[in-house]
């Protein structure tokens, strides 16, 4: 579990093994085996017993920004788990391991998103064929992804079945939303349309709880598996992002079937594209709400612990 601590004024101490949280609703006593991650984002005192449990428990304990964003981190002086787990992240980002951890990405990302195009197809009387079509086109790339082998060409053909599956997936979201807020194809930044200018600020929000559990597992965010490195690019951010995408998808759509919103919401401004209102961002922002969060932690923790156990099997097959 993450602990959590953003009231003002409370108080991090150690009592033997539990961390104790004292705030103004009272008192909490959590088993420090029970803590994978420590997240401070208010004024809070912190024992340098809690710090010294940290350190033996090897938990990440993070200082965060009024957003949660991660500002720093709890680091060792000494050449900790932390340090050995990193390395052997960088030694085995072109390897098996790798490429098997891309086609678990991919598939996870393709199951969310033909679970989701289910849903839209048993909610509605009558069939939408861009709803059929897109299931069969993902249930085929499924299929194929099950079949690969684990060489060179593995990760770029995974790349192929993303964006076949994507373009079919979109056309099927813009079929069910009403008339006036379809779209043509997924637009990045700028955002062409209203809908992928909700959907655009969605996985910003995402993005940052995703990188924030990276940061907090001890992975470096930095070096992914999938995605392409690049320096000073966020890669393992970026990798971990693809299987949350179809929770944030659904977040999205549903602002839209639920009739919630609104012209007023977007700005065009001068043919640079479209941007959203404060009133959009904090629709978006309620509607993402706290059972989002906790299935993309659940989404996000489940692939940092798979990546963390993996490594931990190859450096023992060296």
């Amino acid at each position: 579990m993450i602990l959590e601590i953003s009231s003002h004024g409370s108080v991090l101490k150690r009592q033997n093994d539990l961390f104790v949280v004292k705030n103004q609703d009272g008192t909490s006593e959590i088993p420090a085996e029970k803590v994978d991650a420590i997240m401070v984002s208010a004024n809070v005192l912190i024992s340098s017993q809690a710090v010294k449990l940290c350190i033996e428990k090897n938990i990440q304990l993070v200082v965060a920004d009024w957003a949660g964003r991660p500002m720093a981190r709890l680091w060792t002086s000494t050449a900790g788990k932390s340090t050995e787990l990193r390395r052997k992240q960088y030694v085995n980002q072109e390897t098996p391991m790798a490429v098997q951890l891309s086609l678990e990405l991919v598939r996870a990302k393709l199951k969310g998103q033909r679970e989701f195009l289910l849903d839209l197809k048993n909610n509605r009387k009558a069939e939408v064929p861009e709803i059929t079509r897109a299931i069969a086109v993902i249930s085929e790339a499924l299929l194929q992804v099950g079949k690969l082998a684990i060489d060179g060409r593995t990760k770029q053909t995974l790349l192929g079945f993303e964006g076949t599956s994507a373009s079919a997936y979109f056309r099927a979201i813009s079929a069910v939303l009403p008339a006036k807020w379809s779209f043509e194809r997924r637009s990045q930044y700028p955002a062409l349309d209203g809908f992928n200018a909700l959907l655009n600020y969605a996985y910003g929000i995402a993005y940052s709880d995703v990188e924030k559990i990276i940061i907090l597992s001890g992975l470096d965010p930095n070096a992914g598996f999938y995605h392409a490195d690049s320096y000073g690019k966020p890669t393992l951010s970026f990798d971990l992002m693809e299987p949350v995408r179809p929770l944030v998808d659904r977040t999205v759509t549903s602002l839209f079937s639920k009739k919630m919103v609104s012209e007023s919401w977007f700005e065009d401004r001068d043919g640079q594209g479209i941007f959203l209102a404060k009133d959009a961002r904090l629709a978006l922002l309620t509607s993402y709400s706290e059972k989002n969060r906790k299935e993309l932690e659940k989404i996000a923790w489940g692939f940092c612990r798979k990546i963390i156990e993996q490594l931990a099997k190859e450096d023992k097959a060296e």
